[in-house]
């Protein structure tokens, strides 16, 4: 199952740098390891805003469990998820 994601995070004023690059790299490997299990199939900077992720997941459990998962998460200021399917065989088959 097809899902958008976007995630838009900021650093709080109590989180001192080194604490919050360090929690951005176990993000970014975290990430890395979903697109190599083909649970990420694109994602994309949004600059100045977030991060938009396609998703190939299971089911809404999955989702939900990998958003939870996510080292970041509790710093999500606004998580953003979306169903979608292919379009493309219908387009195909008119």
């Amino acid at each position: 199952m097809l899902f958008s994601v976007r995630l838009v995070s900021r650093q709080p004023h109590d989180v001192n740098p080194d604490t919050w690059q360090s929690l951005v790299t176990e993000q970014l490997r975290f990430v890395k390891g979903l697109h190599e299990q083909g649970k990420i199939k694109a994602i994309y900077r949004e600059a100045g805003v977030g991060v938009l992720a396609i998703f190939d997941v299971a089911d809404a459990r999955e989702m939900d469990q990998l958003l939870a998962q996510l080292p970041m998460a509790r710093y999500f200021e606004s998580t953003t998820v979306h169903a979608m399917w292919d379009m493309v065989p219908s387009l195909e088959a008119v």
